[in-house]
């Protein structure tokens, strides 16, 4: 009898949800709606919505470099996904970027077999990688990677870029967005470090808190916003082996203090989704880790949203983890240990599975309904129901100046400078010789999940761009710009040629470069550059002025050759205006103002972070060098030069409930303007739990004349300083607190 009523009473109920006013349709309304279409909805319909499937499953021809619009859906396979199996989610491109307007084909189609010729009238949750920017757009905006974002020190600036990819995102009629990567980068060995905001967690926190800002903005039904997803959760970025997707043994105390925080400042922006860490903590898989997914993520932190699975990572519960006999088994261990989505996503097992576990009465319905209902209203909540097909519109929004400009921004304010004996900036008239991997390709700028997956496809890369070649030569000039490619990624040399080129050079810069590279074919056992690109560094030290550049997913080991070298670049992934950025930066267009978000390495087995314990850095007769990186987290130069004085700190004890208000005064004591990051490190002098050695506690980019002086103020809750104590939770204990800011430093006292 219920199920003659639908028509009309479903039909009455979301329209009257969609015509409410804003602040009193978005839950009571469109909870009944959801409830009533739960109840017509057979256990095969529900299910389906739970089923995401990638588009190559659904294609019959697929876009290339040499042909972009070469995408073809297959309506059959389509039509099955959608209409006879009840699929509710569809994600990804098929091989490379395509067109604003083909994906509005893409999109429209899949939308009209679902809210046309489905029962249900549900439409599709589409999802993609907008990584850096809607880098699966061929019009879009590309930005620098995260690791480069979190050198600028600029949350501003961050959320600015992800508004910017949100907006361009939902142009193409995509409504949600795979990002940010929240994971902290504790191990540089790992292909997806350069995905990170470093290996700090504060400034994790604070960035991805700003991504998610950007993202969802404050209306997710909005044409400028889409729903973020908080990923990897948890502990994702700590493999000991540094391959992806592999085991981490991490300490429930050193889970929470590192890498839980950025997530817990996601789920506060209320971000609607969070992807599964594909890999294993502590033996066991996330998966299938109901601790993690139900008691942590939806009991302490109050997760209402969506939790979806990474790719096929159900089915690797048996086929990679073991812990599941087979398929269906793996099935029933996630669903019971929390997801919603199974991103299967070439076939129907997920979903096939999961039927027959609910016929047998393994798993509840009522799971699944509770499952169902989170993904639903999702849907509602990005306006589907009401608006399921990209406007045209909006086409227009997709790549403007204003994107580009802010691109270039971000691109110069990622650049760190390393060192500077007194070479640069570079005179407007000397000659310079490029050389390296890196000074010729688009790839080496962009980095991975750039127009394809491993960005590595220099012909699917817009004509319209510029490398670190040619952006030199348009701002240099031609005659004053020579060329030697010197070393290649497929190990190849041309030594002769570049140190021929290089006696008719004033300078030599040398970029060297990582080939992009991101998850399992990203995985390396070394963290020292290619020989070749050595080698090429070392032939080319002949006294005249060398600059390394180097562009990189991560901090590779150049420990031999920075001596050789009298200006070094750390350039990262800096994106489609990182050429120029870098032009720039070299000959003094701007003064750089980039700070390392990593401690770079100098030896291949003491990777440690700049918060580490005392004990791993103890000085005894059999120790080496303890804790010597080449740069040290925040390590930057600048054109001018700063001071720090007048340390200001509070002079009487403080309580748990009071707030830490300190000031200094920064002086630029250079010949020109420059923006300097001030970061507030804390030692814990004594603690229950070991301390480490100092803590970013608060950072500040201020910007000072030359011969000015700024002061500069903060103000943080006593709970700030808390520590996962000996229970495993948060704690401030009464003592002793050293604050460090620049080469300031003086105690505080916590009662």
């Amino acid at each position: 009898m219920m199920r003659s009523l639908r028509p009309f009473s479903l039909a009455l109920t979301v329209g009257f949800a969609l015509a409410l006013p804003h602040e009193l349709k978005a839950q009571d309304a469109v909870d009944d709606a959801i409830s009533l279409m739960l109840i017509e909805m057979s256990l095969e319909e529900k299910v389906g919505q739970m089923t995401q499937l990638t588009l190559g499953a659904l294609s019959s021809g697929e876009a290339t470099s040499e042909n972009p619009e070469a995408h073809q859906l297959d309506a059959d396979k389509l039509r099955h996904a959608i209409v006879d199996r009840h699929v509710g989610s569809i994600i990804n491109v098929h091989n490379m970027a395509f067109s604003g307007e083909h994906w509005h084909k893409v999109i429209t189609a899949i939308q009209d077999l679902a809210t046309k010729e489905t029962k249900q009238k549900i439409p599709i949750l589409y999802g993609i990688d907008s990584i850096h920017g809607a880098n699966y757009i061929r019009e879009a905006t590309l930005f620098p990677q995260n690791l480069n974002l979190a050198a600028t020190r600029n949350p501003d600036l961050v959320e600015q870029c992800h508004a910017v990819c949100a907006r361009e995102t939902r142009a193409a009629g995509i409504p949600w967005n795979f990002g940010p990567v929240l994971d902290v980068g504790r191990q540089p060995l790992w292909s997806r470090f350069f995905e990170t905001y470093g290996e700090d967690v504060h400034i994790a926190t604070v960035l991805g808190a700003a991504a998610v800002r950007g993202l969802q903005g404050s209306d997710l039904s909005s044409t400028q916003q889409v729903a973020a997803t908080a990923k990897h959760f948890l502990g994702y970025s700590n493999p000991i082996s540094g391959r992806d997707r592999t085991q981490a043994l991490l300490p429930e105390r050193y889970l929470r203090e590192h890498f839980l925080p950025p997530f817990m400042a996601a789920v506060k922006e209320n971000v609607r989704a969070v992807m599964v860490n594909s890999g294993e903590v502590n033996g066991l898989p996330v998966h299938a880790n109901h601790n993690i997914l139900t008691k942590l993520l939806r009991g302490q932190m109050k997760f209402k949203g969506v939790v979806v699975t990474d790719w096929e990572d159900v089915k690797k519960l048996h086929s990679l983890h073991r812990v599941a006999p087979n398929l269906k088994e793996a099935t029933r261990l996630a669903v019971e240990a929390g997801i919603d989505l199974c991103m299967a996503p070439n076939d129907f097992q997920f979903t096939d599975h999961l039927i027959e576990l609910v016929n047998e009465g393994l798993i509840l319905e009522e799971l699944i309904d509770q499952t169902v209902t989170r993904i639903l209203r999702l849907k509602f909540d990005l306006g589907l129901f009401a608006k399921p097909y990209p406007d045209s519109g909006l086409l227009k929004e997709i790549g403007n100046e204003q994107a580009a400009a802010l691109s270039r921004q971000a691109a110069r304010q990622s650049l760190v400078l390393l060192k500077n004996e007194n070479v640069l900036p570079l005179a407007k008239d000397t000659k310079i010789l490029l050389t390296g991997p890196g000074c010729n390709s688009l790839a080496a700028l962009h980095g991975a999940w750039s127009y394809t997956w491993q960005g590595t496809d220099e012909a699917a890369y817009p004509k319209k761009l510029h490398t670190v070649l040619e952006a030199f030569n348009e701002a240099h000039g031609r005659d004053k710009v020579l060329w030697a490619r010197g070393a290649q990624w497929d190990g190849s040399t041309d030594f002769d040629y570049a140190l021929k080129k290089a006696q008719d050079a004033d300078v030599i810069v040398c970029v060297l470069a990582e080939e992009p590279s991101t998850e399992t074919p990203g995985n390396i056992s070394d963290l020292t550059l290619p020989s070749n690109q050595l080698r090429l560094v070392r032939k080319l030290a002949m006294g005249k002025p060398l600059i390394l550049v180097l562009l990189e997913n991560r901090p590779r080991l150049i420990t031999e050759i920075a001596g050789h070298c009298h200006g070094i670049v750390y350039a990262g992934h800096p994106g489609p205006h990182g050429g120029s950025a870098i032009y720039d930066l070299l000959t003094g267009e701007f003064n750089p103002s980039g700070k390392l978000p990593f401690t770079y390495p100098r030896d291949p087995n003491l990777l440690l972070p700049y918060d580490h314990k005392f004990s791993d850095t103890a000085d005894s007769a059999h120790d080496d060098k303890g804790f010597n990186p080449l740069y040290e987290f925040g390590h930057g130069l600048s054109y001018t030069t700063f001071t720090y004085g007048n340390l200001s700190l509070p002079p009487d004890p403080l309580i748990q409930l009071d707030s830490v208000r300190l000031s200094v005064k920064v002086s630029n004591t250079g010949t020109r303007q420059g923006t300097e990051t001030v970061h507030v490190f804390v030692r814990d002098l004594f603690a229950s739990v070991a301390p480490p050695v100092k803590r970013l506690r608060a950072f500040r980019r201020v910007t000072i004349e030359a011969g000015a002086t700024e002061t500069v103020i903060f103000e943080f809750p006593v709970i700030d300083l808390a520590f996962f104590g000996p229970r495993n939770y948060p704690i401030v204990e009464p003592g002793e607190f050293e604050v460090m800011i620049g080469d300031q430093k003086g105690t505080i006292v916590v009662e």
